[in-house]
């Protein structure tokens, strides 16, 4: 079973309660770490620890927005604070006379401390159990979500993996080549330069086909190749299992990017730095890919 999640995804439900309604929804997108925004009535708030809690077992990282909602629900419909409206305008009538006082007003009354009650003190405990419940159905379709954004990128992944593959046999034909080349093109070379010295025939035969030998195995790139095929052989076995993580990949390009450079270095053959330069290139778009994944 695939294991890719994309940290992009949107989910939504909604469910009944005994007295309304309840609605969630669930954004997210891209982040380097674990960030959450929770908006949740203020009736709620001694929720969020078990809410957040409940997220953190879901997602690694990300940015997410999570909205919480209670609809028709009587215990959040503003209550009128009667008793003081009473006491206020009890003695409002006594004095406003003496002190000339206009009419009360209910824009005066509204502005005073306390003109609206909270809502019941019990609605967090009686909501908890259906909250936790949705938001863990909410997670689940989240998830699926975030599933099915991911393996979206499959094809991409697919194309690139043997893109690379195809570069990597150019790079080997080439290395191959160059390898049988050198030797020839580096005891010329030394020829030259002992003939430039007026050094030519002063050192044996020998001893200029051993220079040139090492001068050449100094830019062999088979070694850097074998490498290379275990990087891709491991990426293509992540990828069939569906386990491809987003740091992980991220740590996988930076080791293929480290053997390419190297190939880069020692290549002598332009159609090898041509490869190399295309295989860099497709690099990047996995890497690109591949910062969508958790």
């Amino acid at each position: 079973m695939s294991s890719m999640r994309s940290m992009t995804a949107y989910a939504e439900l909604t469910r009944p309660l005994q007295q309304g309604q309840l609605r969630l929804a669930l954004r997210s997108v891209n982040s380097k770490s674990l960030d959450l925004n929770l908006r949740v009535p203020p009736a709620l708030f001694p929720l969020e620890a078990g809410l957040r809690a409940a997220v953190r077992g879901a997602a690694q990282r990300g940015k997410l927005d999570l909205t919480l909602e209670i609809q028709d629900e009587p215990g959040l419909e503003p209550q009128l604070n009667r008793p003081l409206l009473r006491a206020v305008a009890k003695a409002w009538l006594e004095d406003a006379e003496w002190l000339k006082l206009p009419a009360l007003s209910a824009d005066a009354f509204f502005r005073m401390p306390g003109a609206w009650l909270a809502p019941g003190s019990d609605l967090a405990e009686r909501l908890e159990t259906p909250v936790l419940t949705a938001l863990t159905e909410l997670l689940a379709l989240w998830n699926a979500g975030r599933s099915m954004e991911a393996e979206r990128l499959r094809p991409a992944f697919d194309a690139n993996l043997a893109e690379l593959v195809r570069l990597r046999e150019v790079l080997q034909q080439e290395a191959e080549a160059q390898a049988l080349a050198l030797p020839d093109l580096y005891r010329q070379r030394l020829d030259q330069v002992l003939k430039d010295a007026q050094l030519a025939g002063q050192l044996p035969v020998e001893r200029v086909v051993a220079e040139a030998g090492a001068l050449a195995e100094r830019q062999d790139v088979r070694e850097e190749l074998v490498r290379l095929t275990a990087h891709l052989d491991d990426f293509s076995e992540r990828l069939a299992k569906g386990k491809l993580e987003g740091r992980a990949v991220d740590v996988w390009c930076q080791e293929v990017l480290r053997e390419l450079n190297t190939c880069g270095s020692k290549c002598k053959r332009l159609a090898m730095t041509r490869a190399v330069m295309a295989a860099k290139g497709v690099l990047d778009q996995i890497r690109e890919q591949a910062a969508n994944l958790e």
